[in-house]
């Protein structure tokens, strides 16, 4: 046997012989975990659920999936978040702009996000983002208000991927400081709506800024506004509503983790643990801040705090627009 053998065969064998890296040591449980997300994939949330959970299937050795459970804007999701087993291996991801829907239709609402799910956190901030049709060729909100004043009522038309959310009163609202009554068009979810301005069948839309971030950049639509009162880091040509001088509509969404009400506080912390272990991860945060989220897992308590706050502020923009909102 040569020497050139010999010394391979050796530091193979030592190569074996030594430890391996230990999986990480978690609270969860000892088997796959699911992540709920209300909506189709392709939208914001999914990309977003898809960016978090390979990371955790990797860190903890066991299968972490992405189960969509769209309809009714994101509420089919949340009433099988609600009845799941409180045992921590299925959680839910919702965005906040759909728990508006408490206040607008309690009826058939059904769950209430301060009683029936236990928060895990917030990872991360983002706007709503109203965009149009490159068809239409316009390239500013004055420009759009401007086109749909000109033209017929068809072009009061705007898709939404969330009907009844903040989503969809966001459009209202910016429309009615312009004196223009848009029309929202519901979709099955942020991929067919995106197609659709694409090909020019709908001149405008309003959604999370994840959903349409990328084809922004794809010149497949353009995004106009957003709902927040600083131009986002990875949309610095996008103004804001507040520069369009509309500060009382600014608003920041977020994505939440949730679980079962009854999910024992120490998986509560370890689902919290592996969210802020996650999400800190640079490639991870580098890929949820391309599409526009703004990084940062909070505590379970903080999620609540944020939620409270916000039902408070919908309420005043719902009053804007001559809702009633449920008690």
């Amino acid at each position: 046997m040569s020497l050139v053998n010999r010394r391979f065969l050796l530091a193979s064998a030592g190569a074996a012989l030594m430890p391996k890296p230990a999986l990480a040591q978690s609270a969860l449980p000892d088997r796959a975990l699911r992540i709920m997300v209300g909506f189709a994939a392709g939208g914001g949330s999914d990309v977003v659920a898809r960016a978090i959970a390979p990371s955790i299937q990797q860190r903890l050795g066991r299968p972490v999936a992405v189960e969509h459970r769209p309809g009714a804007a994101g509420a089919t999701m949340g009433e099988a978040l609600k009845k799941a087993s409180p045992d921590g291996s299925i959680v839910g991801m919702l965005p906040s702009t759909t728990l508006i829907g408490r206040l607008t239709s309690p009826a058939t609402f059904p769950f209430d996000p301060m009683v029936d799910l236990a928060p895990l956190g917030i990872i991360g901030t983002y706007e709503t983002a109203f965009c149009v049709s490159p068809s239409i060729g316009v390239r500013t909100m004055a420009e759009y208000v401007q086109w749909v004043k000109d033209g017929p009522s068809e072009r009061r038309r705007f898709g939404t991927d969330a009907p009844g959310t903040f989503s969809q009163y966001f459009a209202q609202l910016l429309g009615r400081q312009y004196d223009i009554a848009l029309e929202p068009v519901p979709f099955r979810g942020a991929g067919p709506l995106s197609s659709d301005l694409g090909q020019g069948r709908i001149p405008a839309g309003c959604g999370g800024l994840a959903s349409f971030v990328h084809q922004h950049r794809g010149a497949k639509l353009r995004i106009l506004a957003t709902s927040g009162p600083l131009r986002n880091p990875v949309l610095p040509d996008v103004p804001t509503v507040v520069e369009l001088g509309f500060p009382k509509l600014q608003l920041i969404d977020w994505y939440g983790f949730f679980a079962p009400a009854a999910l024992p506080p120490p998986l509560v912390a370890a689902w919290n643990r592996e969210l802020t272990l996650t999400v800190e991860r640079p490639d991870v945060r580098e890929q949820l801040t391309q599409y526009g989220v703004i990084v940062g897992v909070t505590q379970p308590d903080e999620c609540s705090i944020r939620l409270a706050s916000d039902l408070i502020r919908w309420r005043t923009l719902l009053d804007m627009l001559g809702i009633q909102a449920a008690n």
